[in-house]
């Protein structure tokens, strides 16, 4: 009994231990087939070994997915509560800083001030050249003519814009017809006309920054030649047998309330009187044909009005103009009253 017993035993215990006889293995199951396991797992390393703790999974599901294999549920990350939305800019220039410094926003008036210093060294070195060059002497003024044409230019949209405080000195009136004279007549000329320059006093002393008073001046001498070349009506004017049209220029003294009154008359030059209401003004309209005269004429009255002045226009009756401007004499001046 006891024997049958332990054979029964024996046997039983081969059966299990023959189930991992690789003989067992080719035999197939339809009900309990299990489908091959995976030599490698995707995203984990081959020496991985999976443990069913439960806090080992909950790390394994925290972790950040590496790429694209995130799983498809995680929900996607939050901006934080506090962090603010990204600064709208499309108003803001693209040129200038957001926190850009007051002085920055001058830059284009700081370069047409460059350009005209830049021209007016020009019109120097021009003078030098006619000194020393064999070039017949109306070429050569011509030439520096126009660069100065070019450099009053360049330098009355610099004061457009910079608006300055004049520098002043004692300037006397006989300076300022001599220089006049000098810049005015060669422009004059190039337009098919004569100029002038009258003087009364000319020890008659106001207290100006000069290069601006010059400025001023020529700039409207300038201004009035290229008004007459841009209008149609000037060629028939021109060519009428008359004589030859000028600009004249004319300084007075008035000693009540002590002042140099500038005045530059032009029989030919045709001024409706809207033109005339805003002469100083520089509106497109009026200035169409010649662009450059509002610029020049504008700067002008500028010039004037910053010496404590004033700057008017008065129509002829038919055709001319003139143009005045009034630079007062200073208190800080000591000559004769």
């Amino acid at each position: 009994m006891n024997e049958s017993a332990g054979e029964q035993i024996t046997e039983l215990l081969n059966d299990d231990l023959l189930l991992t006889d690789t003989d067992h293995l080719d035999a197939t199951d339809d009900a309990d087939e299990e489908p091959p396991v995976r030599t490698s797992r995707e995203g984990l390393p081959r020496s991985f070994r999976m443990r069913h703790d439960a806090h080992y999974v909950d790390e394994l599901m925290s972790r950040a997915p590496d790429g694209p294999s995130a799983v498809e549920h995680d929900p996607p990350a939050r901006p934080a509560l506090d962090a603010a939305p990204p600064p709208d800019r499309r108003d803001r220039p693209a040129s200038v800083p957001p926190h850009a410094a007051p002085s920055a926003l001058s830059a284009p008036a700081a370069a047409i001030a460059l350009i005209a210093g830049r021209l007016e060294s020009v019109v120097a070195h021009a003078g030098t050249i006619r000194a020393h060059q064999a070039t017949p002497a109306f070429i050569a003024q011509s030439v520096q003519a126009e660069f100065a044409r070019v450099a009053r230019l360049a330098r009355a949209a610099a004061i457009l814009q910079d608006r300055e405080t004049p520098r002043r000195r004692n300037l006397t009136a006989g300076a300022i017809a001599e220089r006049v004279m000098t810049a005015g007549a060669p422009v004059a000329r190039m337009g098919g006309l004569e100029c002038e320059v009258t003087v009364d006093d000319p020890a008659f002393t106001i207290l100006a920054e000069p290069s601006l008073v010059l400025q001023s001046i020529a700039g409207t001498v300038d201004a009035v030649v290229d008004l007459l070349l841009a209008d149609p009506r000037w060629t028939s004017f021109a060519e009428g047998g008359d004589p030859v049209p000028r600009i004249s220029i004319s300084l007075q003294s008035v000693r009540v309330r002590p002042a140099l009154i500038l005045d530059v008359i032009c029989p030919a030059l045709f001024i409706d009187g809207r033109h005339a209401e805003r002469f100083f003004d520089n509106v497109g309209d009026d200035y169409r044909a010649a662009p450059s005269a509002g610029i020049l004429l504008a700067a002008a009255a500028h010039v004037v009005r910053a010496h404590g002045g004033r700057a008017d226009v008065k129509r002829h009756s038919g055709i001319g103009a003139t143009i005045a401007y009034v630079f007062p004499r200073s208190v800080a001046d000591h000559g004769p009253v």
